[in-house]
């Protein structure tokens, strides 16, 4: 794939050949390097827990930043049938306390990547109902491990 940059600013310029000759690439491919940088950097990072079961054969994810998790915090959402397959198209009201719980233990123990978690959970609900979520005893030690905070609302709860 061919690219072309033009009119870059001179004093841009030289602060990307700097750069460049700092890592000793050409400058095309130093910007194809903060390029992709900077695209990684937006995405949400998670941490396999091998160490910990989901289910069994299935290693626990948690996300490496509760802020991470931008899911809706409350109203109707429909999960998708990757996750929820027994109940696919269900609507679930997460205003509800007991739907809440469901659809969170179910992502928790079913996600897939960090997109997942980020998608269908939110940071803020999450600690707010982690007490009364029933999970595999990996899952819960996972992410208390990686998030201190979900142990002391557990503790609390």
């Amino acid at each position: 794939m061919k690219f072309s940059l033009l009119n870059i600013p001179d004093d841009l310029y030289a602060r990307l050949k700097d750069a460049a000759a700092a890592e000793r690439r050409t400058v095309a491919n130093e910007i194809l390097c903060l390029i992709e940088r900077g695209l990684a950097a937006g995405q949400p990072g998670v941490i396999v827990m091998n160490a910990y079961e989901a289910r069994p054969g299935l290693p626990v994810l948690v996300i490496t930043e509760l802020a991470d998790l931008r899911g809706p915090a409350g109203g109707k959402i429909v999960l998708p049938s990757r996750l929820f397959p027994d109940a696919a198209g269900t609507v679930a009201d997460l205003d509800e306390p007991v739907l809440l719980a469901e659809v969170y233990q179910t992502v928790l123990t079913e996600a897939g990547g960090a997109h997942e978690l980020a998608a269908h959970l939110n940071g803020p609900r999450l600690i707010e109902a982690w007490a009364d979520l029933f999970l595999p005893e990996g899952v819960r030690r996972a992410w208390e491990e990686v998030h201190p905070v979900l142990a002391v609302a557990r503790e609390r709860g």
